[in-house]
């Protein structure tokens, strides 16, 4: 997962956590853009555990569980 740009507040937290999760990574204005994305796509590895690390952070059925909160 890249994130570009989060909202200030909650949007910011949750990208903290993915990044620092190693779920993904939170491009900031003054990142090298070009460098971080040519260092992630020529880099399998990176990816795959990306992918693993965004699967063991991820809440199942957590859209469900929202709209019955917010339904209740």
């Amino acid at each position: 997962m890249i994130i570009i740009d989060p909202l200030p507040g909650q949007e910011e937290e949750n990208a903290q956590y993915v990044e620092s999760s190693g779920a993904g990574i939170w491009i900031k204005k003054t990142d090298n853009i070009e460098k971080i994305l040519y260092d992630l796509f020529n880099s399998p590895y990176k990816l795959q555990s990306m992918k693993i690390k965004a699967r063991l952070i991820a809440k199942k059925n957590s859209t469900r569980d929202i709209c019955k909160i917010l339904l209740g």
